[in-house]
């Protein structure tokens, strides 16, 4: 029995997927990265606990790509007046994306199916006053392709797409290597900023 899958197509006037570390000149993905899509999921579900084993596909193809100047405002604890600082925000205009999502389990999935189809809040991926303007849910079936027997150009894609390294060295194709986020942890309570400090040197090793 082939597995179900939700197939998502959305709209975004404009949209912003942070690259980690990316400081004065903030500069975007090509696509929303998995942990983004991750989050989308368990806010919709108001899922109080982390889910796993979600398989996240995406695909996408953005109009523009805009660079804007803003200035950023830094308060410090004891200080009335913050630090102004200039910096670049890099922006996808007009941004189209089909997603698909395969959740662990048959519940999950019609839970999420409704909640896709009747959404609790106004939708967003990326920061929160970037809504998707535009969205169409319905089901769709996995399908099963082995790469070592698929031809050199026998698989075509209408829009960009993450494809996994082995994947893409399998199939000979060409692209741009990306390191994408996709860990997702759903945290009870917001962490001290001295924590936050800890597990982020943590990272960097």
């Amino acid at each position: 029995m082939k597995s179900k899958i939700i197939k998502i197509k959305t709209f975004q006037e404009k949209a912003v997927f942070r690259v980690p570390y990316s400081m004065e000149v903030i500069e975007t993905y090509p696509l929303p990265p998995y942990s983004t899509i991750l989050g989308l999921v368990h806010n919709v579900l108001s899922s109080s606990t982390t889910i796993n084993d979600i398989n996240i596909s995406v695909q996408g193809k953005y109009g523009n790509l805009v660079r804007e100047f803003i200035s950023y405002h830094k308060y410090e604890k004891d200080k009335k007046e913050g630090k102004r600082y200039p910096i670049i925000v890099t922006s996808l205009i007009d941004l189209e994306l089909i997603i698909h999502i395969k959740m662990p389990n048959e519940k999950l999935h019609s839970k999420l199916l409704c909640s896709l189809s009747n959404p609790p809040y106004f939708l967003y991926l990326g920061r929160p006053e970037d809504l998707i303007i535009e969205m169409k849910v319905c089901e769709s079936e996995e399908i099963e392709l082995d790469p070592s027997k698929t031809e050199k150009g026998g698989i075509t894609l209408p829009y960009n797409s993450y494809i996994p390294f082995e994947i893409a060295q399998d199939l000979e194709l060409d692209g741009i290597p990306y390191l994408i986020p996709s860990y997702y942890q759903l945290l009870s309570k917001p962490a001290k900023k001295k924590e936050n400090l800890k597990k982020f040197l943590e990272i960097l090793k």
